[in-house]
């Protein structure tokens, strides 16, 4: 029984613990190569490092290890079968993958995306006040009639796109004059 068990050892479970080493190496490599070039982007757009973009990395590496640990017990349990922790290493090779993709990122892309999640947000914030001036300038009711005179049945298309128009730079107008100060100015 003893030489069956130095045999698993040996053959199996060895060779099982040094890949898996391996693979939390390079899964801990690669977040520190990304957190080095974070920092090396936010210095070059004038960014803050502080302790919030730091807790990310941390968080990251929760989303990462978790996984890596359930996968790594099963590859243990599996090393009877398993000629190597495939599932570990598949997952390894996943985060690595993720953190080169998030290395080669654009730091102006990054930002973009965040001024367009800003954006987004204020759409979503302020969607029935959006509603209600699509919906004037659609169906031609309320103040942007008053305001800008009806358009009759001699009017020109020229005039009907005008008033369209009109409404469309109001509800810009608006948006711009509610939230500007908070997109672009707060972090």
């Amino acid at each position: 029984m003893k030489e069956v068990i130095e045999n698993l050892l040996r053959e199996h479970l060895y060779l099982h613990v040094l890949l898996i080493s391996v693979c939390v190496a390079g899964i801990l490599v690669a977040m520190a190569v990304d957190l080095f070039f974070g920092i090396k982007k936010a210095k070059l757009l004038g960014q803050a490092t502080t302790s919030t973009g730091y807790k990310k990395t941390c968080e990251k590496g929760k989303k990462y290890f978790m996984p890596f640990a359930v996968l790594m017990c099963i590859d243990i349990i599996g090393c009877i079968i398993l000629p190597a922790p495939f599932f570990a290493m598949i997952w390894a090779a996943w985060c690595i993958f993720c953190e080169f993709k998030s290395v080669r990122e654009k730091s102006w892309t990054k930002a973009e995306l965040r001024k367009a999640e800003k954006t987004m947000n204020i759409i979503i914030e302020n969607k029935d006040d959006i509603a209600k001036m699509v919906a004037e300038i659609v169906l031609g009711h309320s103040s942007l009639r008053s305001e800008h005179g009806t358009v009759g049945e001699g009017s020109s298309l020229r005039s009907e796109r005008d008033a369209g128009l009109l409404g469309a730079v109001r509800v810009a107008d608006v948006i711009k004059e509610r939230k500007y100060e908070e997109v672009y100015h707060t972090d």
